[in-house]
């Protein structure tokens, strides 16, 4: 049985594209945009669904920008935006009813996967984009970024600026995307420091601003004088701040959060993608697919360097990153250790791209512990 709050949903949504406005909410509240009047090219309704706030200044805020992105980008398309749509029953009734609204694309911006895949074909129309997944059905699309990239370059920077050696590293869930990004963070940080070590640890939530803060506070105790992070709140920023230790931040840039200590960040660039599958499905090209972009891709982007960072060091990270966009550089390709001695990945080898959104289920060398059973 569908939740109360169905009803007053489909009014809210109605209402909201109707106006072509409105603002942010919480609860399922949307927040509809479009570029509207004679200008138009397209007649497109477009749904992007998140599991928390846009407002969060990480993750979600990402999304937001991507969705933005796309209204500038395609005129004439109408987008509603509902945040704080929890997987399961809620995110499932959820697309049950954008799809009888007749929403031609849907988005869904954490894992929304068997959510989707259970309903996508009652709603042959209806095109379902969902983060992190790896089943596509024939209206169904999977999207990931190669976060590894940017991790990479980040670690060159943490790596050139610690002097204890120590890194800490705070993480939600110990899930492929995390560990991925530990491991290419270390990876790149030992190309310019193979002293480094960094020290994980998850809090087992995405937002949790007490407990970052506590983790934070801990690694910073163990020596930790640079600390990165894949979390949403201003808790780590304001601990690094704090405690004058620097900050590699997760997906945005959160500089304004830590002004003295920041260093630097990649950036999710969603963007594009948005816009490429949203004209696909308005002139009726569009085909199920995996997308799995990085820097090459501009699925991510560099943030701003912190004050802090030498010319020096952001010269070499700008020539890395020329690197990885021309394919010269794979931050994946073998020789990799696993911190235990083990030849994960041979010389001459590399993760294919294929199995990149499922790896990885080991630390890198450099990685402190075991990874946690998620």
């Amino acid at each position: 049985m569908r939740p109360r709050w169905t009803a007053a949903l489909i009014a809210l949504m109605v209402i909201g594209v109707a106006c072509g406005g409105g603002g942010g909410g919480g609860g399922g509240t949307p927040n509809s945009n479009s570029t509207g009047g004679a200008q138009a090219s397209v007649n497109l309704k477009v749904a992007v669904v998140y599991d928390g706030s846009i407002d969060d200044g990480g993750w979600n805020t990402s999304h937001h920008a991507g969705e933005q992105y796309l209204v500038k980008h395609l005129p004439g398309v109408k987008v509603t935006e509902l945040d704080n749509i929890s997987p399961g029953d809620q995110a499932r009734a959820t697309f049950q009813d954008l799809g009888a609204q007749g929403y031609q694309l849907v988005i869904g911006t954490t894992y929304y996967q068997d959510d989707i895949l259970a309903i996508a074909k009652d709603y042959p129309n209806t095109v379902f984009l969902t983060w992190g997944g790896d089943k596509t059905a024939p209206n169904v699309g999977q999207f990931n970024l190669a976060t590894e990239d940017g991790r990479y370059l980040d670690g060159i920077v943490a790596g050139s600026m610690t002097k204890s050696n120590i890194i800490g590293y705070v993480g939600g869930y110990p899930i492929p995307e995390v560990i991925r990004g530990i491991d290419a963070f270390i990876l790149g940080a030992h190309t310019v420091n193979p002293k480094v070590k960094v020290i994980p640890l998850m809090v087992n939530s995405w937002y949790d601003p007490a407990k970052e803060r506590d983790a934070a506070q801990s690694l910073v105790d163990q020596g930790a004088d640079v600390l990165g992070h894949e979390m949403n709140s201003p808790a780590i920023p304001s601990v690094g701040e704090r405690n004058h230790v620097y900050i590699v931040g997760y997906g945005w840039n959160q500089e304004a959060r830590s002004p003295n200590e920041w260093l630097s960040s990649f950036i999710f660039n969603w963007g594009p993608y948005y816009l490429q599958q949203a004209k696909a499905v308005a002139n009726g090209t569009w085909k199920p697919s995996v997308y799995y972009g990085g820097l090459a891709q501009d699925g991510i982007t560099m943030s701003p360097f912190g004050p802090a960072v030498p010319k020096s060091v952001i010269s070499l990270v700008n020539q890395k990153e020329a690197a990885i966009k021309s394919g010269a550089l794979d931050v994946l390709a073998g020789p990799i250790v696993d911190n235990k001695g083990n030849t994960v990945v041979a010389k001459g080898s590399t993760i294919p791209v294929a199995d990149r959104p499922t790896c990885c289920n080991w630390y890198a060398a450099g990685v402190e512990g075991s990874v946690p059973k998620s």
